[in-house]
């Protein structure tokens, strides 16, 4: 059997469509070389050639008009953490939002819905569900944790001195606003109670589990983009989560905090606080592996006792 023409520099290491195949003066023959694999209806993929998700779902949104991408696609696509399972789903999801048939294609799965203009948004030539409209699809699919964890983060905003800044993707009243548009959508409870629970300032899934879990364990709730002062005024540190009133900063420290240089950071961060009469509670990636969320805010709720906080009886 004769190997195949090699293709040309634009089609090679990409997915194409049977079109773009044409305008490249290809045969149509072309598309059943054993070279290429069929990836969905119309398209084609050259074996072993790794697909960027932006690119593949641009390519699918234009050869299915009226869709936009939605659910774990669009989370994707706005960096949404999600859980492993839906991080690595296979199927682009593509919802019909003008009236016409849900899109059925191998490699896609197909949802129908209207959707408001606002709805709908194109980032880098790829057409998604907005943020606020992405998170209320996610309602039906995450556990509330995660539904949770995805609201901090599309609602997060940080203006620092240093460090990375954030702007937020959209606000806690545009989640609400779909929340209250959306009655009798797949999830809503689920969605209305992950609401309430949501937060602008946290910067990462571990941080809102660990604010969720002192919340459930009864203790005060924490303030988030409290940023801790000396005297003169000068910034020392910009804890994840702080209780003001108690000088207790507590900080998540993940798999980043193991850098020689991140971990000399945070030593001066605690000595720079302590000076002043704060306590630096510290919570590992490792502490939670052994004793869960819930375990790790006994450390918190000791902190705050020595601190002179007590329970309401």
């Amino acid at each position: 059997m004769r190997n195949p023409n090699p293709l040309p520099d634009a089609l090679r290491g990409r997915s194409f469509t049977l079109s773009e195949q044409r305008a490249a003066g290809l045969r149509d023959g072309r598309a059943w070389n054993q070279d290429l694999r069929v990836a969905s209806r119309g398209v084609r993929v050259p074996w072993g050639a790794t697909q960027q998700l932006a690119h593949t779902a641009r390519l699918l949104t234009g050869i299915s008009p009226g869709t936009v991408c939605c659910g774990p696609t669009a989370a994707s696509l706005w960096r949404c953490p999600l859980p492993f399972d839906l991080e690595r789903e296979p199927l682009v999801h593509l919802l019909r939002w003008d009236g016409g048939n849900r899109p059925v294609r191998k490699g896609v799965s197909g949802h129908r819905a209207a959707l408001d203009p606002e709805d709908r948004c194109v980032v880098a030539g790829v057409p998604l569900t907005s943020p606020a409209r992405t998170w209320l699809d996610l309602a039906s699919l995450l556990p509330l944790e995660d539904l949770v964890a995805a609201a901090d983060y599309f609602v997060c905003s940080q203006s620092r001195s240093f460090g990375h800044n954030r702007a937020a993707l959209c606000s806690l009243g545009d989640l609400a606003r779909q929340v209250e548009s959306n009655a009798r959508i797949r999830g809503i409870r689920n969605a209305r109670l992950a609401l309430g629970l949501a937060r602008v300032g946290v910067d990462s899934v571990p941080e809102t589990k660990l604010r969720l879990a002192i919340g459930r364990q009864g203790l005060p709730e924490p303030r988030l983009r409290f940023v801790v002062c000396d005297a003169a005024g000068r910034e020392l540190a910009w804890p994840d989560l702080a209780f003001p009133r108690y000088k207790i900063a507590v900080n998540y420290d993940g798999g980043h905090h193991l850098t020689a240089e991140q971990k000399d950071s945070d030593i001066r961060r605690d000595e720079s606080i302590v000076a002043i009469g704060w306590t630096s509670v510290t919570i590992t990636a490792r502490h939670v592996r052994v004793r869960g969320f819930d375990g790790v805010v006994i450390r918190v709720r000791h902190a705050l006792m020595r601190a002179g906080w007590r329970a309401e009886t």
